[in-house]
């Protein structure tokens, strides 16, 4: 049959292989996300935006275990186990994200490379990172505004956020260039490295209170610092280097973009921002559950522009091998695809590492013909 919308040859099947969309009049080509063809392009999905290699059934596996530690999280802070607490916050998503490149076999062959320079890396540079701000911030002194100085608040709130971002991406560009071409081994390094750094954060940040408090103390009013930590604060770090990542990670060997440009600003202005602003509503003394609230906002729409980036940098750059027959990682199906499964709509770019691996040597042949 004939795409509707791309005017090619495809097979018969709900989904055109070749630019994604579903094979009925009127629909948008943003109606199915590419990884993740059951949810619209701009539905924020923490899961199916930073998990993009998953299969359907993975999905809702990953996302239960998410539920079930920020779960453990409240129950630690009922319990009065703020020091534990504290602990599961730094570690939950980047223990959550290392068992996705474990399951996704993200790193094809290079496990050590992959974990050492991302997650290994970040942590490092958080460290340091984290170190030197701590070190230095409580000297800056200047006029007052709303109980703390202004020069620090331009520091914290803008110069930090902007050099963190620089620091984060020296880990995911270091495996620029190996056996890594897609822009989603960027996103997904990215995300990475940012996990690892928020660790160090983390940790650093709050190593008085972990060493000061006394193992089981009174319930206190924790549990909206706590769901930042958990959530929040890490996926900020993991989606802004993420989205940097994703949007220079094919320089050189393509077009620089003024959407690329656009993503690498709004990703360091939602760094800045939800700092900044967090800070500044928390000193006039309003509510926490306010504060909460404008950095879910912050993060919500980072992780739609990573959506819109990756959806349409993959429709534009995915490879073109021909048709070849492959299993769609998504729905299992044996299919003659190739860009799209034709059956589900999933971007087989977005395949996990052994799919990817199949699928390039089925490559390597000559492609059929329909």
């Amino acid at each position: 049959m004939r795409c509707t919308y791309c005017t090619r040859d495809v097979p018969d099947a709900s989904f055109c292989t070749w630019c994604g969309r579903r094979q009925a009049q009127g629909g948008s080509r943003f109606a199915h996300f590419g990884p993740h063809p059951g949810e619209h392009v701009f539905n924020p999905g923490v899961i199916t935006t930073l998990f993009p290699h998953l299969g359907r059934h993975k999905v809702h596996e990953f996302r239960w275990a998410l539920v079930a530690g920020i779960g453990a999280l409240f129950l630690l802070d009922l319990a009065g186990l703020i020091t534990a607490a504290l602990l599961c916050a730094a570690f939950l998503l980047p223990v959550l994200y290392l068992m996705y490149l474990y399951e996704a076999q993200v790193y094809r062959d290079e496990p050590g490379s992959v974990l050492g320079f991302t997650i290994g890396g970040g942590l490092l540079l958080g460290l340091v990172t984290t170190l030197v701000v701590k070190s230095f911030s409580g000297t800056l002194v200047l006029q007052t505004i709303y109980g703390h100085d202004t020069q620090a608040l331009l520091v914290l709130g803008l110069l930090v956020p902007v050099v963190q971002e620089l620091l984060k991406l020296i880990p995911a560009l270091l495996l620029r260039g190996r056996a890594f071409p897609e822009r989603v081994d960027g996103l997904v390094f990215g995300v990475a490295a940012g996990l690892g750094f928020s660790i160090a954060e983390t940790l650093v940040r709050f190593s008085s209170v972990l060493t000061s408090l006394p193992a089981r103390v009174p319930p206190a009013n924790w549990i909206y610092p706590l769901f930042t930590l958990a959530v929040l604060l890490p996926l900020l770090q993991g989606s802004t280097t993420g989205a940097i990542a994703c949007a220079i990670w094919r320089v050189g060997r393509r077009r620089f973009t003024v959407r690329e440009a656009a993503v690498i600003g709004f990703a360091v202005a939602a760094h800045v921002g939800f700092i900044l602003i967090s800070q500044l509503l928390s000193d006039r003394g309003l509510s926490q559950l306010l504060i909460l609230g404008w950095q879910a906002v912050v993060v919500a729409a980072m992780l739609v522009v990573i959506r819109y980036l990756l959806h349409e940098t993959l429709r534009e750059e995915a490879t073109d091998m021909g048709f070849i027959e492959s299993v769609c990682p998504n729905c299992h199906h044996q299919v003659l695809a190739a860009r799209y499964c034709p059956l589900c709509g999933k971007a087989l770019a977005a395949a996990g590492g052994r799919a990817r691996d199949q699928r390039a040597g089925a490559g390597s042949a000559p492609a059929l013909e329909v």
